[in-house]
């Protein structure tokens, strides 16, 4: 072999020599999570480097976020059977209240497609449609949802019906004195009362429904009177055993190891792909919490459970909002949002169900939309923000949110509370007229949660 060819060679092999060192050394900074003026510059590197190289695993494309008409229907967390025989009402009691709707939602699904543009009427109207012995079915949705959102979920995803675009809590499908079919519902946002009619074929099929279905006793508050008549009329009384909520066992189901030793766990490395970022992103600590970044892109998770995101780039969002026209609907933004937060929280929240609660102004425009946990129909205050999730669209795309990490197990009954009637004169000593008298959880972020009674 000549020199020259010998010396070629040498060079050769000094540089695969270096280019092995390199890699190696940056595998082991990537491994140690390197920290320089608050930021880790390991992992960047080394899954720049190894991107490169043949054999490497393929980066996990980012998600766009669920479809609005995806989602699963919301269910109502309290429902009132009328009917020749009385009222059968059910509240904190979940699996009952989602029994009863199940029978009941096919005909409400073609309700809401069959209805005609929405008339005002009275409260009085209402209260009458409300009390009467007339087959029907009275729903309470907790929250404000959007009519259209409820139509499209109900029916597969369906387009939704046009005449449709209030914002509901309070459903009533009914038979009128004249066999007439009409849905009754309170608009969330002004308060105001509306009818529709729909298709009439449904008294037939709503008059089986309630056949065999028992009174119980339940009344609301505006049938009560009496002491009741200080409480929000529609503030259901079940006047019978004083409830015994359950107690529940709650936890961050991501919680940040104290030490790391370059991992923050599977549970986190989940969190952070459902939330349409790359398992091999730069993650480095950051106060208290953790910093995900790609790019001018961060994701933070606290270690309370607080997660938050805002986004860097609006002209090529990370989680676009599909919708069908040019402009998103406001059923659109909510069944998108409600779509997004059930994707990413249903799999963590334990025995806890989501609610819609409601909108409102997002803080840079757009709408943001508040959703929360409930636990047996009642609803658990997280923290001094209260609800389960906060997301902001602007502009077709979401561009921030605020998540509450929590999973809740049943433990046991928990304490008794106080029978309707004292609870409702205390509430009289604190000057809560008016207000509806519901159960509720706090969660204050400790071990288990516990129901009391609250004005709402």
């Amino acid at each position: 072999m000549s020199e020259k060819r010998k010396r070629r060679l040498t060079e050769w092999g000094k540089s695969l020599l270096i280019v092995l060192l390199s890699v190696s050394a940056l595998y082991l900074v990537g491994r140690t999570q390197f920290y320089m003026d608050g930021s880790a510059i390991g992992q960047s590197w080394l899954s720049s480097v190894l991107s490169i190289l043949p054999g490497g695993e393929e980066t996990q494309p980012a998600q766009s976020v669920a479809v609005w008409s995806e989602g699963t229907a919301v269910r109502p967390v309290r429902a009132v059977v009328t009917s020749p025989h009385g009222h059968s009402g059910i509240q904190y009691d979940q699996e009952s209240v989602e029994r009863l709707f199940s029978s009941f939602a096919n005909p409400l699904s073609d309700a809401l497609a069959g209805c005609s543009a929405p008339e005002q009427t009275t409260a009085a109207k209402f209260q009458a449609a409300l009390g009467s012995k007339n087959p029907g079915v009275y729903l309470d949705f907790l929250g404000g949802v959007p009519l259209a959102d409820l139509s499209a979920w109900l029916s597969g995803g369906r387009a939704p019906n046009q005449a449709l675009t209030d914002t509901a809590r309070r459903l009533l499908l009914t038979v009128t004195d004249e066999g007439d079919v009409v849905l009754y519902y309170i608009n969330e946002d002004t308060g105001l009362y509306y009818a529709c009619e729909t298709t009439r074929d449904l008294a037939e099929r709503l008059s089986q429904l309630v056949e065999g279905i028992s009174p119980n006793g339940a009344a609301f508050a505006f049938e009560s009177g009496g002491p009741y008549a200080i409480l929000d009329p529609y503030t259901l009384l079940e006047g019978g055993a004083t409830p015994q909520p359950g107690r529940y066992a709650s936890s961050n189901p991501v919680p940040l190891p104290a030490d790391t030793g370059g991992s923050y766990g599977a549970a986190f490395d989940a969190l952070v792909q459902s939330l349409s970022f790359h398992a091999q992103s730069m993650s480095y600590p950051y106060r208290n919490a953790v910093a995900v970044q790609e790019g001018a892109e961060r994701l933070h998770i606290f270690k309370n459970g607080l997660v938050t995101y805002e986004a860097a780039d609006l002209e090529d969002p990370r989680f676009p909002v599909q919708g069908e026209g040019e402009n998103l609907t406001h059923w659109e933004i909510v069944g998108s949002a409600w779509a997004f937060v059930e994707r990413t929280l249903s799999p963590l929240c334990g025995e806890a169900r989501l609610y819609l609660i409601g909108t409102e102004e997002g803080e840079a425009g757009g709408t943001a939309v508040l959703i929360g946990y409930q636990l047996d129909g009642a609803p658990v205050l997280v923290g001094r923000d209260g609800y389960a999730a906060r997301v902001e669209i602007s502009g077709g795309a979401i561009t921030a949110f605020r998540l509450q990490l929590r999973t809740y197990t049943y433990l046991e009954e928990g304490p008794m509370v106080l029978p309707e009637l004292q609870a409702t004169a205390a509430l009289s000593a604190l000057e809560g007229g008016g207000s509806e008298l519901m159960l509720y959880y706090p969660d204050t972020r400790g071990d288990t949660v516990t129901a009391a009674w609250g004005a709402f």
